[in-house]
């Protein structure tokens, strides 16, 4: 049987963290903005989960604290012991500096912002899906501050760090499936 997980990130950094916690599964960088969606392979009853770092739009979270999309998987992770927000993650396909925070947050509810999960999950189809994102930055720590470096650390650290859960999400979902 196929690997029941797909990991999906934007970046080599993204995805050497991400390895790290997932020995054997298989883990994709397919650029910022989804420049390579073709290095993307789904093969059928795979769980996908895109994963990465993200900027928080609204006050209340941290560096290294998850923003996850799906219930059941951020409350695994929040029973692991890991610092979840349950929410949706907004897409933009430029970096959102300070001025536009509010604004996304306030037009689209959501906690964080990327430039990789809504093009991804467009190829997830029907299968098991779920977003992850570690936050670097917030409204009060922009990300082209001296603080990006201490919240890029944590925000490594926190994904490499996931992989046992992710794991175990996604074989229950395989399970869901196939009974």
């Amino acid at each position: 049987m196929a690997d029941p997980l797909v990991v999906a990130t934007a970046l080599r950094i993204e995805r050497f963290a991400l390895r790290r916690g997932l020995r054997g599964v298989p883990v994709t960088a397919v650029g910022m903005g989804v420049r390579h969606p073709s290095r993307l392979a789904l093969p059928a009853g795979a769980a996908l989960v895109v994963a990465g770092l993200a900027g928080a739009l609204v006050d209340g979270l941290n560096p290294g604290d998850l923003v996850v999309d799906d219930r059941s998987l951020a409350l695994s992770l929040r029973g692991n012991g890991f610092v979840v927000h349950h929410g949706a993650v907004a897409f933009s396909d430029h970096l959102v500096g300070s001025a536009e925070r509010a604004e996304l947050a306030a037009r689209t509810g959501a906690l964080a912002v990327d430039m990789e999960s809504a093009g991804l999950l467009a190829l997830a189809g029907d299968r098991p899906h779920a977003v992850v994102r570690a936050i670097v930055d917030t409204p009060s720590r922009p990300l082209l501050g001296p603080a990006t470096l201490g919240g890029g650390i944590a925000a490594l650290r926190r994904l490499a760090a996931i992989g046992p859960v992710l794991r175990h999400w996604a074989e229950s979902n395989a399970k869901e499936v196939h009974q």
